[in-house]
């Protein structure tokens, strides 16, 4: 607690000082009873913008986005009703090592410690049990308590940086204004690798590669989390070693660098890049997961004796101990040790296949045609974001474009991410149009943030692949059951009612008028560009076809 001569800061400025400290220029979320008093306090911070949703699921999934690109993000809801209907989003951050900062206003102290039985309650006078849900997604919780309210805030956004994790905030509605020490928002919140440990992670690892003759990098999503793209580029680069990039990690760096050998999901995907892993002698793993789908089913080289594993805050070599090294560290060590050994010049990796060029006819679209056209259009700098499912699979067997971002959810594949992931995703890189493709079955999940994107004066290309249904679904299991089908909607009406006159909708059928309306698309840039593509129901692209035999094997 602040003494009488401590200048001091309300609690909801500090938060926000805290937040624009850390690169977050926008709020995401649904303002409820139990936040007005901190959403009020967060208006007063200035570089702080609010960012309107419809509702708190699709927030969450803003916010993620967000946070890829800026290293955290806010999300702000009301406790209860509002927490819990985001929990799914939050959970996916947690699934995807995504820094989403949950805030959630909540009840009073006075009425927590007299146990009054307030609405959005089980009306029991327990006020822990929507903190106890969030404790398992997040890396941290604490509820504001008066006398250790900043340092409590401290710790949660640390946490976040840190683990590169969902952590979570709840501020008391009677804590909002309670001030605080501004003293401490000189000193910026970072955390520092001990001495030792750094010390002791770069000997193993130089024990490791002083024989090594054939190293590869396996890139993982956790590279793109922390921003350090150009750092492992140049540590390619400099060391003269191959690298593969991991399903979740697409985009992070150019598929066409010389030193690009392709995507590595076990066996699955890329023959090539399974190959040049089993064959290395020293596998560095720079912040992967290796989930059923990642994986190729756990046709992957597993961790041996010759691995490296970098996580977001251990390191190890081998069966050796892990570290306790960031990552941001770690990568600083490992571009220090690997050129120190001289090895042959990796030969120029094979060209990876890229869709097959289409006749631009007049028959019925195919997924192979889709996709072959997408690949001749899409324009480099822009931000691709796939949705789960047909959209995720088509769009993971392109090759991007130089400066291209990539945004997909192949962890926690929550149908219907995409879209509202288009809000955070531009709102966070504003310099890159991004260009989504989603499902009908995605879209109708969460279709009304379009009426936000279009408030917050993002223009994409939104191209929906309606097929009338779940094709993933189809694919892996009863294609023609019930289930798997979703109500046609008009979608040209729905999306006319959220955009309004700044929408330009496209309708096609064949390979000849989409890329015809992915051209105009480009040139309109003023218009957020609806294209709306009737496809087979049953037909699906190569990769989801490959990830469909691999699950029904797997099954059996």
């Amino acid at each position: 607690m602040p003494t009488p001569a401590t200048p001091t800061v309300p609690l909801a400025e500090y938060l926000g000082r805290r937040l624009l400290q850390a690169g977050v220029g926008h709020l995401f979320g649904v303002p409820g009873d139990f936040n007005l008093t901190l959403l009020d306090g967060l208006a007063q911070v200035e570089g702080l913008t609010w960012v309107h949703s419809p509702n708190e699921l699709g927030a969450g999934y803003a916010a993620d986005a967000y946070a890829r690109r800026r290293g955290l993000a806010a999300l702000v809801t009301t406790y209860g009703v509002g927490e819990l209907s985001c929990l799914n989003a939050v959970a996916g951050s947690a699934a995807e090592d995504v820094p989403v900062l949950h805030v959630v206003g909540s009840p009073a102290t006075t009425a927590v410690a007299r146990g009054v039985l307030l609405h959005h309650t089980l009306a029991d006078g327990v006020f822990d049990r929507f903190s106890q849900a969030a404790a398992q997604v997040t890396v941290a919780q604490e509820t504001l308590t008066r006398e250790r309210a900043a340092e409590q805030v401290d710790a949660v956004v640390l946490a976040a940086l840190v683990h590169r994790r969902p952590a979570y905030l709840s501020v008391p509605a009677d804590l909002a204004g309670l001030p605080v020490d501004a003293a401490r928002l000189a000193t910026p919140l970072a955390a520092a690798t001990g001495p030792a440990a750094v010390a002791a992670f770069a000997a193993d690892l130089a024990a490791l590669l002083a024989d090594a003759r054939r190293p590869v990098l396996v890139v993982g999503h956790l590279v793109d989390r922390f921003g350090l793209a150009g750092a492992v580029r140049a540590m390619a680069e400099a060391a003269g070693v191959p690298f593969v990039t991991m399903l979740s990690a697409k985009g992070c760096l150019d598929e066409d660098h010389p030193l690009a050998a392709g995507t590595y999901a076990g066996t699955m995907v890329d023959p090539a890049a399974a190959a040049l892993v089993e064959a290395s002698d020293a596998v560095v793993h720079l912040g992967v997961t290796f989930t059923d789908v990642l994986s190729g089913f756990f046709t992957h080289r597993p961790a041996d004796a010759r691995t490296v594993r970098l996580t977001a805050t251990t390191a190890a070599v081998g069966d050796g101990p892990a570290h306790e090294v960031a990552l941001t560290d770690a990568v600083s060590v490992l571009a220090a040790e690997l050129p120190r050994t001289r090895r042959p010049v990796p030969a120029p990796a094979a060209p990876r296949p890229v869709p097959a060029p289409v006749e631009l006819g007049v028959g019925p679209l195919t997924q192979q045609a889709f996709w072959s056209v997408v690949q001749d259009w899409l324009p480099a700098g822009t931000a691709v974001l796939a949705d789960t499912g047909t959209s995720f699979w088509g769009a993971a067997g392109l090759r991007l474009p130089a400066d291209t971002v990539f945004v997909g959810q192949p962890v926690w594949n929550s149908i219907g991410y995409a879209l509202p992931a288009v809000l955070g995703q531009g709102l966070a890189d504003p310099v890159r149009r991004p260009v989504l493709f989603t499902g009908d079955g995605a879209a109708q999940m969460t279709v009304q943030d379009l009426g936000s994107i279009a408030a917050a004066g993002l223009r994409p290309v939104v191209v929906l692949l309606d097929n009338r249904g779940y094709t993933i679904e189809r694919a892996l299991q009863s294609p023609t059951a019930g289930y798997n089908d979703v109500t046609p909607w008009d979608w040209h009406g729905i999306a006319a009612a959220l955009v309004g006159p700044a929408l330009t909708h496209h309708a096609v059928a064949t390979a000849a008028e989409l890329a015809q309306a992915l051209k105009d698309a480009a040139e309109d840039r003023g218009s957020l560009v609806l294209i709306e593509v009737a496809l087979g129901a049953f037909d699906a692209p190569p990769l989801l076809r490959a990830l469909a035999e691999r699950n029904a094997a797997t099954a059996g």
